[in-house]
């Protein structure tokens, strides 16, 4: 399962995660223009970073995308369940997803993930690494801009790092395993998975768990939520 508008996709993550195993959920198609971003400063600084992504040959087949998968529109809003049965997944992915959360809206969907979960199964959040990361500015204030009202869903809630990210994994009844991160003190990590694993149970599905190859945006903070046998 993954949280994604597949559009946006880049090779990476669409060579492993468009087939008919897969369940995305995300915001509805857009074939005829860019998403609003929210201010057309920030618009254009998204612009810049896909570069020609939106010229490459498989973004003219983008309807194709959505039906080579699974696609559900899909909004998490407060007090909303999954529709899925108990222990359904072995694995699923969100890349740059949860900070558009408030953060007890955050910690509801890790509880929901987790119920759908198998035992051994893995969910993988990413999230800018807001504050500590040391590869790039921090981010700024009120991201994408401060005139963005808090409401408006393209507006970053929660200020990721890997402590917070850690404890609110713990919070819903995972194992929080960090595999991409900068501490407090500026060290930068970033743990190969099975090294992060070597001693912990097998796992369900260690063809996605064990490999980092399909996060679009590898420099972000990046912690895993194992659902443990005893938990």
């Amino acid at each position: 399962m993954g949280a994604s508008q597949l559009e946006y996709f880049s090779n990476s993550p669409m060579a492993i995660t468009i087939d008919p195993s897969w369940i995305h959920l995300g915001d509805p198609p857009n074939f005829q223009a860019f998403s609003e971003k929210g201010t057309f400063i920030s618009f254009l600084k998204i612009l810049a970073r896909r570069g020609l992504r939106w010229i490459r040959p498989e973004v003219g087949r983008r309807p194709a995308l959505y039906e080579s998968t699974n696609f559900e529109p899909w909004v998490f809003n407060d007090g909303d369940k999954l529709r899925f049965e108990d222990n359904s997944f072995s694995f699923v992915y969100s890349e740059h997803f949860l900070e558009h959360l408030r953060f007890d809206v955050a910690i509801q969907l890790l509880l929901e993930l987790k119920r759908v979960l198998a035992v051994g199964g893995v969910v993988r959040i990413v999230v800018p690494d807001a504050d500590y990361r040391t590869y790039e500015p921090q981010e700024p204030l009120g991201f994408p801009s401060v005139k963005l009202p808090f409401h408006h869903p393209n507006k970053h809630k929660v200020r990721w790092n890997v402590y917070m990210l850690k404890s609110a994994m713990e919070c819903a009844g995972l194992r929080a395993i960090p595999l991409v991160y900068c501490d407090e003190n500026g060290n930068f990590e970033d743990r190969d998975p099975k090294h992060a694993y070597s001693n912990l149970q097998p796992i369900v599905d260690p063809e996605f768990v064990y490999s980092l190859a399909y996060i679009a945006r590898r420099r972000s903070l990046v912690v895993d939520g194992l659902k443990a046998r005893s938990g």
